[in-house]
């Protein structure tokens, strides 16, 4: 049995409508570093019923795609630190990653450059000003990446509510009355 072609275009037209406004929230999430914005929303679906489960998926597909994308943002932050010592002379270990980014202290980095016999000031303090900008973007980041976290584990709970009132419902939307 063929599909409407017309009925595939409203439904593509819904989803990407869908995740314009869920992204739309999740900015707004962001920027407030708040969950509040999207919770509203959220709730409303849920008081829709079970015909909200498909609007539910693609939010969480939206949440995903954007915890990944700052997930992906955050090793261009460490990656970007990396070149910008090795463009300077200094060697880090290789290792770099958000969590040794975090604990690379200015002082810490000082006495790195003292050690690779790295004297310059301009080059010490183009080093930490490196640093210092990495940090902050990194910390943004991570911000990010914990508030979507807790926005999908929180839409993947009301999606199982809505899953299971579902299933509930006989076939009119009632619901049923399991025997004891």
């Amino acid at each position: 049995m063929a599909t409407d072609p017309i009925e595939a275009v409203y439904t593509f037209v819904e989803r990407a409508y869908v995740r314009l406004q869920a992204g739309e929230l999740l900015e707004r999430c962001l920027e407030e570093q708040d969950t509040a914005p999207i919770q509203q929303w959220v709730e409303g679906l849920v008081l829709a019923g079970p015909q909200s489960l498909y609007i539910l998926r693609e939010i969480i597909a939206e949440v995903n795609f954007r915890r990944v994308q700052a997930g992906e943002d955050l090793g261009k932050v460490v990656s970007d630190f990396e070149v910008t010592m090795k463009d300077m002379g200094v060697l880090l270990d290789g290792k770099q990653n958000a969590l040794s980014l975090r604990f690379l202290t200015p002082m810490r980095l000082l006495s790195l450059l003292r050690e690779q016999g790295i004297i310059e000031e301009s080059i010490r303090k183009e080093c930490l000003r490196a640093l210092r900008s990495a940090r902050h973007s990194a910390a943004i980041l991570v911000s990010q990446i914990h508030l979507l976290k807790g926005i999908e584990a929180y839409l993947q709970d009301w999606l199982w509510g809505v899953v299971y009132q579902f299933m509930r419902q006989d076939r009119e939307g009632h619901f049923r009355i399991d025997p004891i």
